[in-house]
């Protein structure tokens, strides 16, 4: 926006003399600090909020003008408020806003991260919104506004704020409070806000002022906050277009009626909708008004009959789509449904797996708090040390999964302990702390896991930060819950309590099970972890350290030393080494050539073979071929026949007993080759490669064989002299199950993703693996939804990430001569050429 668009201001037809609440101060001794106040703030609402909000809808002095005015149509009878209660009515219409008005001094404290009355730093924002300055900046104070608006009556109106005739009585503290309220829900309302209160001879109700308030505000949607005119000259874009054009939806400028038929006040809109798209927008803002309404409804209707909001509960809507049908039907979730799936095993597959998310959560609550702890640390102060508990009380009937971490405020759980699906790591509230820790927890369901330990669930919880301690009790296929609330400073942390035998039947009622699956899924750096049997009087330390000593004759490579929030060690020992002529290369059995003219002839030491000849594109296509000598003749043609002329089973079979032969082929052979079964003597696959030319070679004539291919990976790291085989992901899987029993496991962030399986895309021959443990800590790579495993894009560019870090080191750790190190630095280059972000730099 230019600067002679900045004072573009909106006339309205309402005038403040002309408002029912100012008529009823018309003798009140409140009226001349009212418009003092007025006339010292229009001109920050009018120019100074648009130089900052430049394309949001209107916070202007209009706009406080309309809030006064919907306050008096929906207070029942303004005659039974007293006159502190008016004025403060007022001043809240004028005043919710002012922090939006922020000054030149503190945008730039702000925008220097040493804006101190505000703990979350601008530059958190800034990342949060991809270093947009303009859009974060609008965003932080939006975000803060109310705060700032408290602060800002504290700080520059305290003086007209005092009760006439009181020299010492000031309002200031309770109007900066209702002011604040208007962006918080209705907890915050009940426990800052009294309602019932005195100063001087005035009573007032603070709870039942800031329930107008936030009504009145969510009231003025229509053109009246958004002229086309201005809505022209501003031109805004994105989010902000659309809170305009819903804005011109609404035409009724007077939303509360009286229904003459149910004898009650009801909130209408009528209007006119082109846009299917801006039409959602409206219903969910209506949605909106409707839960204000009856929040505000449930609080004042429990107040003396004065404060009563008497409203039908469900606003009425007339708006007429144009050019589109739209429905009132909506999406709806079925909790039943929805909880069946997420609390049973078809997504983790095991229920013991509920355990693991419960501690996890632990895990996330401690790291946070031992950031947040070392960060506000000084000499003297105690060392924050996490620690998490499971207490197995078989007396009491229950188990306890005990966490001294961050623990749980109201705020959080409402907004997402009890809201299915709306995980609090993934919130922008905690974004903005901007913490390096970043938690495993991504989707928000993960507590419900814990359904399938237990049928019912106590949560007890404290924000160390707080002096509220929440009790929330709950119940497997019930939605209800209960919650109590209590100041108890003594309690730390979150306790989650379980039913003992429900819990102890998913371990095989078994505590040993218990303290290996604990052993299995969790590394304990930097964190306490205990198994505490009550019955039988022992404690159990989990100890799993990622950290580990060198080990004897082995070589172990540190993970840190190459990577970027990746932790963890490899244990390699010296495999293979390079490849400087055939007789390095692993073939089956004897080894052949084939040429069309000399047909098949065997290597010795006297062949000179120059590899280069048969490698082609990286690779040495040859065959193999099993030999049936005279003494397995008679076994070979038995199993011919019990298999009924299935020539490879019976190869299989007798694999051990077969004499084998590789043949390799020059390049320009090697893609006539392939797999076969020799049906008689004169089939074969090449000119002179049949199967009478093995007779020659000590085959049985009376038995067929088969042709088999293989591929050796073959890197030249030194034309003609130097060689490096290597293996592919697609043929080499690290880790079986049933056959590898070293230690080979990854973990995110402390957590063992049970099903991620090691399978590098490409590894040099030049070592085995003994040991492979990692700890990922990047945010980047997020768990499905079992926490099992991951999406296969990011398995393979973990082993991308994993197999360029393990060359890497070797080329450090392996006592290599400059030319072999030279050949290792090639095969890097060429199959682990891409920068992934995790590599340090040297």
């Amino acid at each position: 926006m230019s600067d002679k668009n900045l004072n573009l201001t909106i006339d309205t037809n309402l005038k403040i003399d002309d408002l029912i609440l100012i008529k009823r101060l018309e003798n009140s001794e409140f009226l001349p600090n009212i418009k003092t106040v007025f006339n010292k703030i229009q001109p920050l609402l009018d120019n100074q909020i648009p130089k900052i909000f430049g394309s949001y809808t209107l916070h202007n002095i209009d706009h406080s003008i309309r809030i006064m005015d919907y306050m008096a149509d929906l207070i029942q009878d303004i005659n039974s408020l007293s006159e502190l209660e008016i004025t403060l009515l007022v001043y809240s219409a004028l005043l919710h806003d002012i922090g939006m008005a922020v000054s030149t001094k503190d945008i730039d404290l702000i925008k220097k991260d040493s804006f101190s009355e505000i703990d979350i730093k601008f530059s958190s924002m800034k990342k949060v919104m991809n270093n947009n300055e303009e859009i974060a900046l609008t965003e932080y104070i939006r975000r803060y506004h109310s705060f700032l608006s408290a602060k800002y009556i504290r700080e520059n109106l305290n003086e007209y704020f005092q009760i006439p005739g009181q020299i010492t009585a000031y309002f200031t503290e309770d109007l900066a409070l209702i002011c604040e309220s208007h962006t918080k829900d209705f907890d915050w309302i009940s426990s800052r806000l009294t309602q019932n209160d005195k100063k001087g001879h005035f009573h007032y109700n603070s709870q039942f002022i800031a329930c107008i308030l936030r009504l009145g505000d969510i009231l003025d949607i229509d053109s009246s906050r958004t002229p086309y005119n201005l809505y022209k000259t501003v031109d805004p874009k994105g989010i902000s277009e659309d809170e305009w054009k819903q804005h011109f939806v609404i035409t009724n400028k007077k939303k509360i009626e009286f229904d003459t038929v149910k004898k009650q006040k009801q909130i209408v809109f009528h209007g006119e909708s082109p846009n299917a798209n801006i039409h959602r927008k409206i219903l969910s803002y209506i949605d909106w008004v409707e839960k204000e309404l009856n929040g505000s409804m449930d609080l004042t209707n429990k107040m003396p009959n004065q404060y009563n909001i008497l409203f039908d509960s469900s606003p009425k809507i007339y708006i007429r789509p144009i050019g589109f049908t739209f429905s009132e039907y909506k999406m709806s979730l079925d909790y039943h449904a929805i909880s069946r799936l997420l609390m049973g095993d078809k997504i983790y597959g095991n229920k013991s797996l509920g355990l693991r998310e419960i501690i996890q959560n632990s895990l996330d609550a401690c790291r946070v708090r031992q950031e947040i702890e070392k960060e506000k640390f000084q000499f003297g102060d105690d060392i924050y040390e996490p620690k998490i508990k499971i207490i197995l009380d078989a007396k009491n009937n229950i188990v306890i999964i005990k966490d001294n971490g961050i623990g749980m405020s109201m705020e959080i759980i409402k907004k997402h302990f009890l809201n299915i699906g709306v995980s609090y790591y993934n919130s922008t509230d905690f974004k903005l702390r901007d913490l390096n820790y970043k938690p495993i927890g991504n989707f928000g369901i993960g507590f419900l896991s814990c359904f399938m330990l237990s049928d019912n669930v106590k949560v007890i919880t404290r924000n160390f930060k707080d002096k509220s301690k929440f009790t929330i009790e709950l119940e497997k296929n019930n939605e209800y819950t209960s919650l109590t609330q209590i100041d108890d400073f003594t309690f730390e942390g979150t306790e989650v309590i379980l039913n003992y035998m429900n819990f102890m039947n998913i371990f095989g009622n078994d505590a040993d099970t218990i303290k290996e699956f604990l052993n299995q899924y969790f590394l304990t750096d930097e964190i306490k972890i205990e198994l505490i049997n009550k019955s039988e009087e022992i404690t159990h330390e989990i100890v799993n350290l990622i950290n580990i000593e060198n080990p004897n004759n082995w070589i172990k490579i540190d993970f840190r030393k190459y990577l970027k929030d990746i932790d963890g060690y490899i244990i390699l020992k010296k495999n293979k080494d390079y490849i400087t002529n055939i007789d390095d290369l692993d073939f089956k059995g004897e080894i052949y050539t084939y040429d069309d003219i000399n047909g098949i002839q065997k290597i010795n030491l006297q062949n000179d073979i120059n590899l280069e000849d048969y490698i082609d594109n990286n690779q040495i296509k040859y065959i193999t071929i099993p030999l049936v000598e005279e003494e397995v003749e008679e076994r070979f043609l038995t199993g011919i026949a019990f298999t009924d002329s299935n020539v490879d089973d019976v190869i299989q079979k007798l694999e051990r007993e077969l004499k084998w032969i590789s043949i390799i082929v020059k390049k320009d052979l090697q893609k006539l080759i392939y797999a076969c079964t020799f049906d008689d003597e004169e089939s074969g696959i090449l000119e002179n490669l049949k199967l009478k030319e093995l007779y020659k070679l000590g085959h049985s004539e009376r038995c067929k064989t088969s042709i088999f291919t293989e591929t050796i990976n073959i890197h030249e790291g030194k034309k003609r002299e130097l060689y490096l085989t290597f293996n592919k992901g697609d043929k080499y899987i690290y880790y079986s199950r049933n056959q590898d029993k070293k230690r080979k496991e990854l973990f995110v962030r402390s957590v063992l993703i049970k099903d991620f399986r090691f399978n590098l895309p490409y590894s040099a021959s030049l070592f085995e693996i003994e040991s492979l443990v990692l700890n990922i800590n990047s945010r980047l790579f997020i768990p499905d939804i079992s926490r099992n495993n991951f999406d296969q894009v990011t398995i393979d560019e973990i082993n991308y990430i994993v197999g360029k870090a393990i060359h890497t080191g070797i080329l450090e750790n392996f006592q290599l001569t400059e030319d072999k190190k030279n050949a290792l630095k090639s095969f890097i280059t060429n199959y682990y050429e891409k920068i992934t972000g995790f590599e340090k730099e040297d």
